[in-house]
């Protein structure tokens, strides 16, 4: 593994920490409304309401009661020591007595203004009445007790106490959102936080730095060409690089990596290529069409066979929509004599596609047969490049079986999928079987955030998601070259399917 120092920030993918709060959005609004009721319940069933009554005083000598307020550093003095008087015990059960009750039923609080002489006193009780008339008697009673430790003072009201109308306690509707959005928010930081710390590979930096593989060649992100209708029916569509819709760096992109493959065929005549993944959903049958494609507009001659026979999807990639006269798995199994067996030969290129329908169950049982790896030998004498499509790794042992008769493996890698110890675990396993490993594809790669690249453009202010104009395909397609994929003992080829 490198241990080249990569800046944070680079660690850090925008689009998969926006696109983890846009898939947990209903999380985030979720987590506010339960916020809001739970508040709401807890009004009533827990909550207790309470009521204060309070009044203000003013506290002066009476030996400056001629002059008022000239001692104030003595009245302010005088009034923080009336604090605790008020809030004695013998003033709780005189005000108390005196108001009929048989106890103080509520609390007293008294407090001073900051550097003033003016005091603050307040009684909180359950019931708003009550609150009212103890702070009342309380104002009644306290010269009784004041005058016997402060013979020298004067207290006058300056505010009378009222009947409280509301409870004290009561948290309002506003106070009920804003608590809603700082749970909310506390959701939304916990999904960023979440996603940053998830062990996948999110971007190339961190894949250069994580994972103990070549970095093969990198897909950009395509956006697929649906409607809004079309989206909201969770249609999906095929991303091949021959159509008119997509794009030139999509494309730019298998390019490269077909000029990779014809490097690597020239130096060692290695033709059969096995590409999987590690799991599911990481585009690894989109790669290998697009691969074969790109290969096949090059001008060599290839077969693409799909042997994900769990699942088969590249008749769908390929949109095949009639029946197959025979299952390529029925060849495979050695149920149909490969004699009858024709290739679907791609539009005008010398592309031809091996394909499969109805899933197998048994493919364990018959995959590592001799009948599978004399095929595949067969076809490799007769094509310059077979790209073997098999189940992802961690789904079957199948993948393994196939590797083991190519002459090099790729692994699809999509961004933000698979955890970085499951990759290392899959190339190692890779290694280990024998098979002759090339390295990583990784696919889905969002372009670094910047200004002209959030608006759909690149650094020079090109379009990197659609065309202006269609691209001409470079297909240098040989004259006169036999159409005739194998020999007539072991395969057909099928010349007139379009």
């Amino acid at each position: 593994m490198k241990e080249s120092k990569t800046p944070f920030l680079e660690m850090i993918e925008w689009h998969s920490i926006a696109r983890d709060v846009i898939r947990n959005f209903w999380a985030i609004i979720l987590a506010g409304i339960i916020a809001f009721l739970g508040i709401y319940v807890a009004e009533h069933s827990v909550y207790s309401p309470e009521y204060e009554s309070s009044a203000t005083l003013v506290v002066r000598s009476k030996a400056a009661s001629s002059l008022a307020y000239t001692n104030l550093s003595a009245s302010s003095e005088m009034a923080s020591i009336y604090t605790k008087v008020f809030t004695q015990s013998s003033m709780k059960k005189l005000a108390a007595e005196n108001a009929g009750y048989s106890a103080f039923d509520g609390t007293i609080s008294a407090s001073v203004h900051n550097s003033t002489n003016l005091l603050n006193i307040s009684v909180v009780s359950s019931d708003p009445e009550t609150s009212y008339k103890l702070l009342s008697s309380v104002l009644e009673v306290y010269p009784d007790v004041s005058d016997a430790i402060f013979s020298n003072s004067v207290i006058d009201v300056i505010v009378s106490p009222e009947m409280p109308e509301s409870p004290s306690n009561s948290i309002s509707s506003r106070r009920r959102v804003e608590l809603a959005l700082l749970v909310a928010m506390a959701q939304f930081a916990l999904i960023v936080a979440l996603s940053f710390l998830r062990g996948t590979v999110k971007n190339v930096k961190v894949f250069e730095k994580k994972v103990d593989a070549k970095l093969f060649g990198t897909i950009s992100h395509e956006r697929r060409p649906l409607t809004l209708w079309q989206k909201l029916r969770g249609k999906k569509r095929g991303l091949r690089i021959d159509t008119a819709f997509a794009s030139l760096k999509f494309t730019e992109d298998y390019q490269q990596i077909a000029a990779k493959m014809e490097y690597m065929k020239r130096n060692s005549d290695s033709r059969v290529f096995t590409i999987t993944s590690v799991a599911e959903n990481e585009g690894k049958s989109t790669a290998c069409a697009n691969i074969a494609i790109a290969l096949a507009q090059h001008g060599y001659k290839v077969a693409l066979l799909d042997l994900d026979l769990h699942k088969p999807s590249m008749y769908k990639i390929f949109k095949y929509k009639k029946p197959l006269k025979i299952e390529f798995s029925e060849i495979l199994k050695g149920t149909a004599s490969p004699k009858d067996y024709e290739f679907l030969k791609y539009k005008k290129t010398d592309l031809y596609l091996a394909l499969s329908k109805k899933p197998c169950s048994d493919v364990s049982e018959w995959i590592s047969s001799d009948i599978v790896k004399r095929c595949i030998a067969s076809i490799r004498d007769k094509v310059d490049f077979v790209i073997i499509d098999t189940p992802p790794a961690s789904v079957c042992a199948d993948a393994m079986s196939l590797i083991k008769m190519s002459d090099k493996v790729l692994l699809i890698v999509r961004t933000d999928v698979v955890d970085i110890a499951d990759i290392n675990d899959t190339v190692m396993t890779i290694k280990n079987i024998g098979g002759s490993f090339a390295g990583c594809i990784l696919n889905d790669v969002y372009k670094p955030f910047t200004l002209f690249g959030s608006m759909g453009t690149d650094t020079r202010g090109y379009s990197v998601y659609r065309r202006g104009t269609y691209m001409a395909q470079r297909v240098y397609a040989k004259e006169n070259k036999s159409r005739k994929l194998l020999d007539d003992d072991l395969l057909s080829v099928n010349n007139n399917q379009n």
